[in-house]
């Protein structure tokens, strides 16, 4: 068998990732659709409370929420479709 001897290209199907979280349906936010984005929800709040019970300084309590929430906010962004509508500026 040599190459090209059967004239059939292989085509390789680019799957979509699949996304962990959705937009809601008549409202601003998202909603978790797989186990991955209901654990990392969940983690997300579990930190929060951990941060809110453990850190006794109110400014290091808001610093690590805030770092908490940003991190959180990226991977929403990453693993769901919220951003799939927007428009590019200037468009």
């Amino acid at each position: 068998m040599g190459s090209g001897e059967t004239g059939e290209t292989t085509e390789v199907a680019e799957q979509e990732p699949q996304l962990w979280f959705a937009k809601k349906e008549g409202g601003l936010g998202f909603t978790p659709l797989t186990w991955q984005g209901r654990a990392a929800t969940f983690l997300y709040l579990f930190l929060v409370v951990v941060a809110i019970i453990t850190y006794s300084q109110l400014t290091l309590t808001a610093f690590v929420v805030v770092f908490y929430t940003v991190v959180f906010g990226f991977v929403v962004m990453v693993k769901s479709d919220v951003m799939k509508d927007r428009q590019p500026p200037g468009s």
